[in-house]
């Protein structure tokens, strides 16, 4: 009896051990494990979920991926969620890992080791996820052969390398040339005459009004394109006057005839009762007006040229 006393007792033992590892730990968090795709092409994108569900008293330690890889594949981009269960008895982990292979064929995820514990308790617990496995397939099409691949350029020897600077300096010349040219013809263009440059404005500020209907603003501005047409072609500072003002300085001196003179006096009469009287004119008046400015300019084109 003594001498297996001690074998009994080291069978003893070793049952008891094996036990142990044998029963599930009730404190342990129900584990579950997914991949998104079961095939992806090389490149794309998977995640894998790991879902733990445990009680409110235990705290879970998910591993960190040294150089961000877990077996063959890379990992992307990583995330956690962390959900209470409605009845406020459990609460939901949720850890996700976008990966990808580069490597064509067969692919496995290799488990991972995560940690449990009681709060407050120093040793941890451990938990391993079961292996998953993908297919990686090339994005070549299938027939596709190694010789429908076109190699690499050789390098680049000195003389093409000439080659390209000349063409170079041959560009830049050329877009030289164009510049010059273009700023030769710019300059020899004439500038626009006052009469040009005031029947233009007459033409905008009519447009204008047919678009917005703003009577005041289209008398202001046919009447700022009279003033600006006589002040550049007869010289008289006319934008800075009154009415009153301007037309006196005209004097006996100002070379255009009594009629086109009265046509003035007429056309910046209609113009002031629009903007300083509220005068309210008809289409019939703002018609002629236009009409009486054009004849102005046109009329005096001679004295000034």
């Amino acid at each position: 009896m003594r001498r297996f006393g001690p074998l009994f007792i080291i069978s003893l033992l070793l049952v008891a051990a094996n036990t142990a590892f044998a029963v599930n730990d009730p404190d342990a968090p129900s584990l579950k494990t997914s991949i998104s795709r079961k095939r992806i092409l090389v490149g794309d994108r998977i995640r894998y979920k790991c879902e733990l569900s445990s009680r409110l008293d235990l705290e879970i330690d998910f591993p960190k991926f040294k150089d961000n890889k877990l077996g063959e594949c890379e990992i992307k981009d990583s995330g956690k969620e962390l959900k209470g269960s409605i009845f406020g008895g459990a609460r939901n982990y949720i850890n996700w890992l976008d990966m990808t292979s580069y490597y064509i064929g067969k692919r496995a995820i290799p488990p991972i080791e995560l940690k449990y514990r009681q709060i407050g308790e120093g040793n941890w617990k451990t938990l391993k996820t079961p292996e998953l496995n993908f297919t990686v397939e090339s994005v070549l099409p299938a027939n596709m052969r190694l010789y429908d691949i076109k190699d690499i350029r050789g390098p680049i020897y000195p003389f093409s390398i000439l080659k390209l600077f000349g063409w170079i300096a041959l560009s830049l010349a050329a877009l030289w040339a164009l510049v010059k040219l273009f700023k030769k013809l710019k300059k020899k263009s004439p500038p626009k005459l006052p009469h040009e440059l005031a029947l233009e404005a007459l033409e905008a500020a009519n447009t204008e009004f047919l678009k917005t209907g703003d009577v005041k603003e289209y008398y202001v501005k046919i009447s700022d394109a009279v003033r600006r047409y006589i002040e550049a072609a007869f010289k008289v500072r006319a934008p800075e006057m009154t009415t009153q003002e301007f037309l006196a300085s005209l004097g006996v001196s100002w070379k255009v005839s009594e009629d086109y003179k009265g046509l003035l006096m007429t056309f910046m009469g209609s113009c002031d009762l629009v903007k300083f009287a509220k005068h309210a004119p008809s289409k019939l008046e703002t018609d002629a007006v236009l009409i009486t400015a054009k004849q102005f300019i046109e009329g005096t084109i001679i004295a000034h040229i």
